[in-house]
């Protein structure tokens, strides 16, 4: 078995879904809630989920894209994309980091190797201590969500100084296997 981070994609809403706070007395609560929805963090609806599973792991987990925007997210400011072909990149993005699913879903002790595939079928591979601090990306470095930016990517996976090829947009599945395993 594997880390198996599996996002089921579907098409992404054009619909939003508003977090708000509207707290009060009754008679100023629709003053108070039009106020808060001004300034709502607006999150995209998206049909995505991340499953994570494997040998490498005690617990699998899946998570929700509405359950991703909810985490504690991390900024990442100025990170070099390491390109392949021409200059490197500066990005900034904010998303929650790829340790907390890990950690949630209860990692082995030991050498890990994982296998990243986005839904097209692209993979990668590399040990799991390369990816410590890595974030699912899921806003821009203006703080818009990547859903609406590209509505055909709603999501990234998002390993600083590493090379560009390991920074998997529609990520669907993260295989987590012993070192010696895979």
């Amino acid at each position: 078995m594997s880390i198996g981070i599996r996002i089921a994609q579907a098409a992404v809403c054009a619909s939003t879904v508003a977090f708000c706070a509207c707290a009060g007395d009754a008679a100023g609560k629709t003053q108070r809630a039009r106020a808060d929805r001004q300034h709502a963090r607006e999150v995209p609806r998206v049909n995505w989920a991340i499953e994570l599973t494997g040998s490498g792991l005690n617990r699998p987990s899946t998570f929700t894209y509405e359950q991703l925007v909810q985490m504690d997210m991390t900024r990442l400011d100025d990170v070099t994309m390491l390109q392949t072909h021409g200059p490197d990149k500066k990005v900034t993005c904010a998303g929650p980091p790829l340790g907390d699913l890990l950690a949630a879903a209860e990692i082995k002790p030991g050498e890990m190797t994982v296998a990243l595939e986005a839904a097209d079928g692209y993979k990668k591979h590399c040990p799991l201590e390369d990816l410590r601090a890595a974030i699912i990306a899921l806003q821009d470095e203006k703080g818009r969500w990547l859903a609406e930016v590209d509505r055909d990517c709603p999501l990234q996976l998002t390993p600083p100084h590493m090379p560009g090829d390991f920074w998997i947009k529609n990520l669907q599945r993260i295989t987590v296997e012993p070192a010696g395993d895979s």
